[in-house]
C-alpha cells in the first residue's frame, strides 16, 4: 500500500467516483482502479460499494477514511520545505450565497491575498443545501451558509459565525402604513431571507398585493429605490443606502439570520484553508451582531 493510493481512495471519497478522480490527479483510471484494489487486497475487504449510479463506502471503507486522511496528513507535514511550511499555498475553493459574499467575504479575501499571495481562490455562488452538496463531492472546500439549511448534515461540521440583523426597507419618504400598498419584492424560494420575510408579513398581518421574485440583492435594492415595493433584508446589505437617504429602512431588533461556517468532517484541512477559516472566524467577531 502506497501514498499514492491513499491519495486517490481519499480522491474518490471527495469527488464522489473514479473517473473525477482520474482526471482531479492525472491518472488513467485504470491506474484509479488498481490502486484502490492494492488496498482492498492490503485490507482483504472491499472499500466501495454501488448502487445504482451512486458510489458509496462499505463498512471497511467507513472505517478507513479517516486512518488514510491521518496517514496523508502526517506525509504531508513531514515532506514540507521547512523554510516555506508556515506559508499556505495551492488552491482554496469557497462557496457562499451572493449577499455573504459581497458584502462580509471580499473584505476577507481581499486581506488573505495580501497575505498569502500564493493561494489561489475561488468563489462558487450558491445557497443553503446546494452548498453542502458541493461539499460532499468535493466541488468547494469551505462553505458559508445561512441558518435554513435543512438539519440532516451529519457529516459535516458546522459552526457559527456571527447573527445577522435584518432591516425592513421602503421607498425613501414613506412612513409605516403605507407599505401595505406596496408590492413585496422576495428573494428566492428557500433563501432565509425569504422566510424570514415572509414569517414577519404574517404575524404582523400585512397584506400583499403582490409579488416579485430576485435571486439579486442589488436588483431588489433598487426597486425599492425606485418606489416599487418592500422588502427585508440584512442591514449590512442595505446601511449604506438607508444612511444616505436612498431608502427608508426599519431595524428589526427580533430579526436575525444565523450566519455559518462548514466543511466536510472528512476533509483534510489544509494550511491554507485552516488560515482562511481562522481569518474568517476573526473577521466574524468584529462584525455587529446581535442575538
Amino acid at each position: 500500500m502506497e501514498i499514492r493510493h491513499l491519495k486517490s481512495f481519499k480522491t474518490i471519497v471527495e469527488l464522489g467516483g473514479f473517473g473525477r478522480a482520474a482526471d482531479h490527479l492525472g491518472y488513467a483510471q485504470s491506474s484509479i482502479t488498481a490502486h484502490i484494489q492494492a488496498i482492498e487486497d492490503a485490507l482483504d475487504s472491499p472499500l466501495f460499494n454501488r448502487l445504482g449510479r451512486k458510489l458509496v463506502l462499505t463498512e471497511t471503507g467507513e472505517k478507513f477514511l479517516p486512518h488514510a486522511t491521518e496517514i496523508l496528513r502526517i506525509y504531508e507535514l513531514s515532506t514540507e520545505n521547512p523554510s516555506t511550511k508556515d506559508l499556505p499555498a495551492g488552491r482554496v475553493t469557497i462557496g457562499s450565497p451572493e449577499s455573504l459574499t459581497v458584502y462580509q467575504l471580499l473584505p476577507i479575501i481581499k486581506e488573505y491575498n495580501r497575505l498569502y499571495p500564493e493561494v489561489e481562490i475561488s468563489l462558487k455562488a450558491a445557497n443553503g443545501d446546494k452548498l453542502c452538496d458541493y461539499l460532499r463531492s468535493g466541488e468547494i472546500d469551505v462553505a458559508i451558509l445561512l441558518e435554513n439549511t435543512s438539519s440532516n448534515h451529519s457529516d459535516l461540521i458546522i459552526e457559527t459565525l456571527t447573527y445577522e440583523p435584518m432591516t425592513l426597507i421602503k421607498p425613501p419618504l414613506t412612513t409605516s402604513n403605507e407599505q401595505s400598498d406596496h408590492t413585496v419584492l422576495f428573494t428566492q424560494i428557500g433563501c432565509s431571507y425569504r422566510t424570514t420575510f415572509e414569517k414577519y408579513l404574517t404575524e404582523n398581518n400585512i397584506p400583499i398585493k403582490s409579488v416579485l421574485e430576485f435571486s439579486s440583492i442589488e436588483a431588489i435594492k433598487q426597486l425599492v429605490m425606485n418606489g416599487i415595493g418592500i422588502s427585508l433584508l440584512p442591514t449590512i446589505t442595505v446601511s449604506s443606502e438607508v444612511k444616505e437617504g436612498k431608502l427608508s429602512g426599519i431595524h428589526l431588533d427580533n430579526r436575525v439570520i444565523t450566519t455559518l461556517l462548514a466543511y466536510h468532517k472528512n476533509k483534510w484541512v489544509s494550511p491554507a484553508l485552516r488560515v482562511f477559516i481562522n481569518l474568517l472566524k476573526e473577521h466574524s467577531k468584529e462584525l455587529p451582531s446581535k442575538v
